[in-house]
């Protein structure tokens, strides 16, 4: 037997021409028929064929919960985190169902915490993508205290002394102050109620294009109640209260929109109008009038007021091009009636009965992405809104602390046109590395302060980088500079502004920004990212005011999962910020300075763990910590240093759910919490310990909270 030499060039050149013929052969077989186009499917019986997988599920699906739980409401604040400040036992029920029918109508039942005041729930029905209707509730409660005493108590817009409270000239001098204490509830409840829905549909039901329409109608109900903190005075001396809160806002909505291939238009408006259920906040003085007969003062609260607006918008793009226009009107008015000037002795006349107030805005929005090669894209965007204050300006009479009449006083009308541009561009240089780079500019116009216009310009650029599948990172750098108009204080105030002093918001200033951040994700399961940022802003021109504001701060997190059922999480988190300040008391140059280092951190670590116990237990932990403090130095001559200004805070988080069967299972959840803060302004003080405030005292938290719920859910 003789072996070919395959390395021979007459032995390859004859395999080329083999294997060049068999090719040929086959190109032409599928040349002539063997193209899937071309595949005789005559007799393929496709009515046998099915996916058992892909039938959509109809009927009844989901799962219903009912919560038992003890809380620990003896201070209120712990109720932000479990939804509900009740001490004791609570109840809440959930639920998450869906009905289905063959012909694609759909109903969803989303409840979570209801019984709680932070506790929602939305009904949902329609066949989805055509038309649909909703129902919703939300409760949203935010708890500030509940163990504050006062004296006062509400009834309607009455701030109410004891029948038998005796008036003294100091705090001190009040006999029945610490008899008279009651409690004081500092907190707000919001309900929200929802109606509103949306209808779909293809623009000529009879063609097959892929132009078509939505339109939708929302109404929202919002009531507020509870009492926050605020503060009355008549002449020097003051009284802290708690001012009851009930008022409420109406909104409504609506949108149409048209879309096709490569494009969207529509038009949407807002209409919304705010009532106080209070007039106004009368209260009774606990103090022996300086002179005179003023026992009573009376403080404005929010007024009525109406808004709307309507807006169009359309965009478009082909060929990696994108616009998008936005235009948009609105409308705030306010014609409350007036409350007097004062109701100790005779009120002077006021010029009007109601402000009568309008302010009209004009918005425009012209945004452009274009990709203008395979690898630069740029971006555009020009922002323009004007601010007309055109309410009348009228000469109003100033009764200083509900006593003394200080003349008149004409109501500012502030005014504001804004114009902002911004340019971005990207450009890839390989696959794994890319840069952008960028420019803005905000151009802001006043009336009636300090300066009648700010510029403010500036640039950026980032460069991102993957130094392998697992490995990425990015570097961005910023620089900002804010100028504007000469300085002019406003003349038109009682207490006119040092002319020296230069306003944070208004003054000159270079900001300089740097961020670094770096992904880590590997194919064990394990992701780790970290960033670090640093930010310095430069009040260069300012001699009286807000001089240096310096940022620094990182954060760590990590995620590992060790197995598909069990997970770890942890996480770090610092920043600092440290700013200087120049005061004067001679009403001329600095004469005083202070310095604030502030330092926050929040750290936490957690893991979860599943399908234990044949697949029956899941358990999970979460923990942190977050810690923020302040510490201000004064020097005056000598440096004088504030007390202590801090928050602490421990959270821990364990729950465990055991799964009875397949439709039934328990689950279990413990909710620790540990608070602590203090404010030098009020830290270990009482009612009576400046003579002529009435306060609240101290109003820090200290306090070790548990909340342990029994959660029952069926599974449908």
């Amino acid at each position: 037997m003789r072996t070919a030499k395959l390395s021979h060039p007459s032995a390859c050149f004859s395999l080329t021409l083999l294997a060049w013929a068999i090719s040929g052969v086959l190109t032409q077989a599928h040349a002539e028929g063997y193209e899937l186009q071309q595949a005789n499917r005559s007799g393929i019986k496709t009515e046998a064929w099915s996916c058992k997988q892909c039938q959509p599920k109809t009927g009844h699906s989901g799962n219903v919960s009912a919560t038992l739980a003890y809380n620990d409401g003896e201070d209120s604040r712990f109720g932000n985190r479990t939804g509900t400040d009740n001490d004791g036992l609570v109840a809440a029920v959930g639920a998450d169902m869906v009905y289905k029918t063959p012909s694609g109508y759909q109903t969803q039942l989303v409840a979570d915490k209801l019984g709680f005041d932070a506790g929602s729930a939305k009904l949902t029905t329609g066949r989805p993508g055509n038309y649909q209707i909703n129902l919703g509730y939300r409760g949203l409660a935010n708890y500030n205290h509940n163990q504050l005493k006062s004296p006062y108590t509400s009834s309607q817009d009455k701030m109410l002394l004891p029948d038998n409270w005796i008036t003294g000239g100091t705090t001190q001098a009040m006999p029945m102050l610490q008899s008279s204490l009651v409690g004081q509830d500092l907190s707000i409840q919001r309900d929200h109620f929802m109606i509103g829905g949306y209808y779909a549909g293809k623009i000529s039901p009879e063609s097959d294009n892929a132009s078509h329409y939505k339109a939708s109608l929302n109404y929202r109900h919002e009531d507020r109640s509870g009492a926050k903190k605020t503060s009355a005075n008549i002449l020097t001396n003051s009284v802290m209260l708690a001012q009851p809160i009930d008022d409420s806002t109406d909104e409504i909505d609506a949108r149409v929109y048209f879309n096709g291939t490569g494009w969207q238009a529509g038009i949407n408006s807002q209409v919304s109008q705010y009532k106080n259920d209070h007039q106004a906040m009368q209260w009774q003085s606990a103090y022996t009038p300086t002179f005179g007969a003023a026992y009573l003062g009376q403080n404005a609260v929010d007024p009525d007021n109406k808004a709307y607006r309507v807006a169009a918008e359309a965009s478009g793009g082909a060929n990696g091009q994108n616009v998008l226009m936005h235009a948009g009107f609105s409308r705030m008015t306010q014609d409350d009636t007036f409350i007097p000037a004062t109701i100790n002795g005779p009120s002077p006349v006021l010029p009007a009965d109601t402000l009568d107030g309008q302010v009209d805005i004009i918005e425009m929005i012209l945004k452009y992405s274009g990709r203008i090669t395979q690898d630069l894209s740029v971006q555009a965007s020009y922002n323009y809104q004007d601010r007309d204050n055109k309410t009348a300006k009228l000469a109003f009479p100033q009764i200083i602390t509900d006593s003394i009449n200080q003349g008149t006083a004409q109501n500012g009308l502030y005014d504001k046109r804004t114009k902002k541009l911004e340019l971005k561009g990207k450009y890839r240089f390989t696959s794994a590395a890319y840069a952008e780079a960028g420019y803005s500019r905000n151009e802001n116009d006043y009336t009636e302060l300090d300066r009648q216009s700010i510029d403010e310009s500036g640039v950026f650029a980032k460069l991102s980088y993957r130094y392998s599948p697992a490995w990425s990172a990015w570097l961005k750098g910023e620089a900002l500079e804010r100028d504007g108009s000469e300085y002019d204080p406003v003349a038109t105030t009682q207490s006119q502004s040092n002319p020296w002093l230069r306003k944070s918001y208004l003054a000159d200033r270079k900001r300089q920004k740097v961020t670094l951040h770096t992904d880590y994700q590997t194919d064990i399961g394990l992701s780790l990212g970290a960033s670090l940022h640093s930010v310095d802003d430069d009040y260069h021109h300012t001699q009286v005011g807000l001089t240096q504001v310096s940022y620094l701060g990182y954060d760590v997190s990590a995620q590992y999962a060790l197995s598909n059922d069990l997970h770890f999480t942890a996480f770090v988190n610092q920043d600092w910020r440290d700013s200087d300040q120049a005061g004067s008391n001679r009403f001329s140059t600095p004469d005083w300075y202070s310095t604030a280092e502030e330092k926050s951190t929040l750290i936490g670590a957690g893991f979860s763990y599943q399908n234990l116990l044949d697949n029956h237990l899941d358990i999970g932990l979460d923990y942190s910590y977050s810690d923020g403090q302040s510490d201000t130095e004064v020097i005056y001559g000598i440096t004088s240093p504030y007390d202590d200004f801090y928050a602490r805070k421990h959270n821990l988080n364990a729950y465990a759910k055991y799964k009875f069967a397949d439709s039934m299972s328990l689950r279990v959840d413990w909710l620790f919490e540990k608070y602590q803060d203090a404010n030098w302004q009020n830290q270990g003080t009482s009612w009576d310990t400046i003579p002529n405030v009435l306060s609240f005292g101290d109003m820090g938290h200290d306090y070790n909270a548990h909340y342990l719920g029994l959660t029952l859910s069926y599974q449908m």
